[in-house]
């Protein structure tokens, strides 16, 4: 009678959404249905009892009575619960994926249904005892009302279990399943092995743990057990028959997940790595946001975390311009320093396209309002000057550089005029605007330079030295790094393009080594670098050991599921003109010293006369109007004295007979 009303009286509600679907009205029929059943059970358990307590003479009068008042009040009793049910919002979760949820929702509305009863009881007994209409008792006994919430709880909340197991084996029925090791018994570990438990369509089964922790061996989670320490994956790989390893440790470190790793690669299977701690604790981890382990993951030095919020506040209602904003080093500067609340922030650089691109990205968060795009190049001074007039920036950072390290060896006047007088003019203009700091992006490769891109960038930085001789408005300041990661000169773009056609993966040399960093440290540096620096310092971060490339080759290849030489061979193509094995961060005359951020250092460095810039510039201008590109180089190892070329050929001469790995 209740589903009758129910659908004639709501079958649309406003919008034309149907209010009972099919799937709803078979659990409101099976709900009724138990909690009927739930509801006799209770009276077969009192019948029963009686059978005890009761002389034989009267047991077939007493039963009988009960049972016409269940007959009588099952109607009563099913429409209560199932109103309930509808008014705790039992009927609006996904059957497929109850869970604990469901289950408080199930406890409260059967428990109320029986607080109920057990009221209408008490009122009997107190007001009305031994009231018997038609011959039937007004009081519902007390034991009738327990057993029927304990048998209601167990009948309906097991029909949603029973429903949601069905479904998930249902579903991993149909998915290829593969064994799962998890590395890390701890909160990450339980949330993932949590989430493969109740989602085997993703075809991935866990099969236990490893954990160093002594104390969790032999102990279970979830019914699975924790196997051992680490040391144990090579032989729980084999006799587990695990096809993929995933790393749930909190924070492991580099020595660690390297170990894991090289265990995996080995063994030829897959690992993968959790995404963050913090999302995994706030549950908000999906099946999705597991990744496979990046090369990133494995660098040789510890992620520096370098809080960014108390230090940007000098960012705060600023004026900002970045040059170089559409490069990976510009284009991040954007990203993070908009979050410190610049009052506006001027974007410039060559490229119409990168610059529409990083505009484009930050519009879509909101930051429309605060953004001035501009298109112009730093070589020309009087866009420049025009440009300083009119937007008057006060806090700039010069990201805008050539980097190509081969090609300025072969357009070094290209290099001198974007480095060199590039650097110059925005510099001097905001010596003449006195801007309250001006932040040069510089490079490793400017020290003990072997090309023409490093000693153009060793100019640039003397240029900023030897106006922080002539300001007392401006503070000029110099941050010099390594390699990044993912940069468009980056190795590893380069790297994993060559992996995706099938190799070969080409190194310059067997021993080259160089620094490497992610876009967001580097850039984070930098805007702590304008937060602490004096005028005329230059900054450097402690970037920890050097990547030799040809590892770096090596787990990039193995990190994509192939073995190195095997599948995808390495090819030794020898040093390009202008590079060197190593590089440096610091030259011989410059000495460290701490700052309040222990992973960034600052030295200072000797600021050269004013004038003697000037000098170079002019003859820097009459070299290039006349084509004269060996005089370029020549006045440049004039102007930097440990300005060496590279002697590329005896260094690939030493490889020759290695041509592929």
């Amino acid at each position: 009678m209740i589903l009758r009303v129910l659908e004639r009286g709501a079958k649309h509600v406003p919008g034309g959404v149907p209010f009972m679907s099919l799937e709803k009205t078979r659990w409101v029929l099976l709900d009724a249905c138990l909690a009927a059943c739930s509801f006799g059970l209770s009276y077969v358990m009192l019948a029963v009892s009686f059978r005890a307590i009761v002389a034989d003479p009267l047991l077939a009068v007493v039963i009988h009575k009960y049972i016409r008042q269940a007959l009588l009040m099952v109607g009563v009793l099913v429409a209560v619960r199932v109103l309930l049910f509808f008014l705790f919002s039992l009927y609006r979760s996904i059957s497929r994926f109850a869970g604990a949820h469901e289950l408080q929702q199930i406890i409260l509305s059967v428990t109320c249904g029986s607080v109920l009863l057990a009221l209408w009881s008490t009122g009997v007994f107190f007001f009305k005892r031994g009231w018997e209409p038609h011959g039937v008792p007004a009081q519902i006994p007390i034991p009738v009302v327990a057993a029927d919430w304990m048998a209601c709880l167990v009948l309906v909340g097991g029909s949603r279990m029973a429903w949601r197991l069905w479904s998930l084996s249902r579903f991993a029925r149909g998915a290829a399943i593969h064994n799962v090791l998890i590395v890390g018994a701890t909160d990450v570990g339980e949330l993932v092995a949590r989430n493969f438990i109740h989602n085997p369509q993703t075809g991935y089964r866990p099969v236990g743990y490893v954990d160093d922790d002594k104390t969790l061996w032999r102990k279970q989670i979830h019914g699975l057990p924790v196997y051992g320490g680490v040391d144990q994956l090579p032989k729980l790989i084999q006799s587990l028959g695990v096809a993929e390893v995933l790393v749930a440790a909190p924070k492991p470190s580099l020595r660690f997940l390297n170990h894991v790793v090289e265990v995996c690669e080995r063994a030829h299977v897959g690992f993968k790595i959790v995404p963050a701690v913090s999302d995994l604790m706030s549950e908000r981890v999906s099946i999705n946001q597991i990744r496979p382990v990046e090369i990133e993951d494995l660098l040789g030095r510890e992620p520096v975390d370098l809080a960014l919020a108390k230090e940007s506040d000098y960012l705060k209602d600023e004026v900002v311009l970045v040059t170089g904003a559409g490069g990976s080093i510009g284009s991040e500067l954007c990203r993070q320093m908009l979050l410190a609340g610049p009052k506006r922030l001027l974007l410039l650089g060559r490229g119409e396209n990168s610059i529409y691109e990083i505009a484009t990205e930050l519009s879509m968060h909101a930051y429309q309002d605060r953004l001035t795009l501009i298109i112009a190049d730093v070589q020309d001074v009087e866009r420049m000057e025009a440009i300083f007039e009119r937007h008057k920036p006060t806090v700039v950072f010069h990201a805008a550089a050539h980097k190509h390290v081969p090609l300025m060896e072969m357009h070094p006047s290209e290099a001198v005029k974007n480095n060199v007088f590039g650097t110059f003019n925005v510099a001097f203009l905001s010596k003449k605007a006195k801007v309250k700091r001006f932040i040069l992006i510089s490079t490793d490769k400017a020290v003990r330079p072997s090309s023409v891109m490093g000693a153009t960038k060793r100019v640039a930085e003397m240029i900023v030295s030897a106006l922080s001789r002539e300001s007392d408005a401006t503070s000029f300041l110099s941050v010099r790094f390594g390699n990044v990661l993912g940069s468009r000169g980056s190795v590893v773009p380069l790297f994993r393009r060559q992996i995706a056609a099938g190799g070969p993966v080409t190194v310059t040399h067997p021993d080259v080594e160089r620094y490497f960093m992610t876009i967001p440290e580097a850039v984070n540096l930098v805007l702590q670098a304008g937060s602490i620096g004096d005028n005329g310092q230059l900054f450097l971060l402690d970037m920890g050991e050097p990547v030799r490339i040809l590892s770096l080759a090596q787990h990039m290849i193995a990190l994509s599921g192939y073995e190195p030489g095997v599948d995808i061979d390495i090819q030794f193509t020898g040093l390009r003109p202008g590079e060197k094995l190593k590089e440096e961060l610091l030259t011989d005359n410059e000495d460290l010293s701490p700052t309040e951020h222990h992973k960034i250092f600052a030295t200072r460095v000797d600021k050269p006369e004013f004038e003697a810039v000037k000098r170079w510039l002019r003859r820097f201008d009459a070299l290039i109007s006349e084509q004269r590109e060996d005089r370029i180089v020549d006045e440049l190892r004039r102007i930097v004295p440990e300005f060496q070329p590279a002697d590329v050929e005896a260094e690939n001469a030493k490889i020759s007979s290695q041509g592929s790995h």
